[in-house]
């Protein structure tokens, strides 16, 4: 009996996320489901020029369930 070995080669593919500039997302929050304010409060202190529509919802609900101290 003969023993064979069979190898796998697996693609990994990478997915890129489209980034947008953050003036976009301001501009374009409420298509997004939120308010102008939220999004420039969300943005405030971010350091990245662009981002992507994931970066941003990550950012704005970091800032909504923020406590206010």
């Amino acid at each position: 009996m003969e023993t064979e070995t069979i190898t796998k080669e697996t693609e990994t593919k990478l997915i890129t996320e489209d980034k947008y500039p953050i003036e976009d997302f301001i501009v374009n929050c409420e298509a997004l489901g939120y308010r102008k304010e939220v999004a420039i409060g969300a943005l405030f202190n971010c350091n990245e020029k662009e981002l992507s529509k994931k970066e941003f919802k990550t950012l704005v609900n970091n800032f909504l369930n923020r406590e206010v101290q």
